[in-house]
């Protein structure tokens, strides 16, 4: 609340362009619908996702509790090391979706050219990272109860099978933002439909196969769905966004 408070401010100090006056303030339900088509989708997105993720915890907590807690602790060192990730993600999202208003459809496949390059960097680096220094930086985020040998290796497992797949995790990001951000928002809620179903195969089929093995692959696995939907979901908007440009159509059309 805090920093959206100080956004806002900000925002109306530097930015005369966004402060509001007269008509501004108007509500007009057109704007609320089109807002609302945009949102709703990428909240359903999230909303599929954590259903796939939640029908895996149940297979995990089959596995006893040092597997649950090797996944809750694998899960909090992924988190950190995806927030690169996540900030790349959103810059494409703000970087395609200035760029698709300018039609130059050009400029949004060069940022994610550069994007993806950056990203596919970082996610090597931060495999090596966790490869040599994983099991201390688990350590980090246990209890000195919780850190027996069994957790945190079974723990180190986890990530690294997980950061081994770090760059479809990428493209699931940055393709998917980029792809909302050329206005084709509903995109996300069907990445999040393979991503779900990914997971629950795995937590159905793998896991009792496999065991903890099959649960450090559920997400790989969701990822690699999720990018066999967006990736060619992608050209196919951006041959569809330049022909309506070559038309003369507008990008929302």
């Amino acid at each position: 609340l805090a920093s959206g408070i100080g956004c806002v401010v900000t925002m109306i100090r530097r930015f005369p362009i966004l402060r509001m006056s007269g008509d501004d303030r108007r509500v007009r339900p057109a704007m609320i619908r089109h807002l609302f088509g945009i949102g709703a989708p990428m909240g359903l997105q999230f909303s599929i996702t954590a259903i796939g993720s939640l029908i895996l915890q149940v297979a995990v907590n089959g596995l006893g509790t040092v597997a649950v807690a090797a996944v809750t602790a694998g899960s909090k060192v992924s988190q950190i090391f995806s927030c690169v990730i996540d900030s790349l993600a959103t810059t494409m999202a703000t970087y395609a979706g200035q760029n698709t208003g300018a039609r130059r459809v050009d400029r949004v496949r060069r940022g994610l050219r550069a994007a993806s390059i950056i990203g596919c960097v970082y996610c090597a680096a931060a495999f090596l990272i966790v490869l040599f220094f994983g099991k201390s930086i688990i350590s980090l985020f246990m209890d000195s109860g919780e850190a027996t040998g069994g957790v945190v290796d079974a723990a180190y497992r986890f990530i690294t099978i997980n950061m081994a797949m770090y760059i479809p995790l990428l493209f699931v990001n940055i393709v998917r933002l980029t792809v909302q951000g050329m206005g084709f928002t509903r995109v996300a809620m069907l990445a999040g439909v393979f991503e779900m179903v990914a997971r629950t195969l795995v937590a159905v089929v793998l896991v009792p196969l496999l065991g903890f093995t099959g649960a450090c692959l559920a997400s790989p696995a969701a990822w690699v769905a999720a990018d066999s939907f967006l990736i060619p979901c992608y050209f196919r908007v951006s041959r569809r966004l330049e022909k309506r440009f070559a038309h003369g159509e507008p990008a929302a059309a």
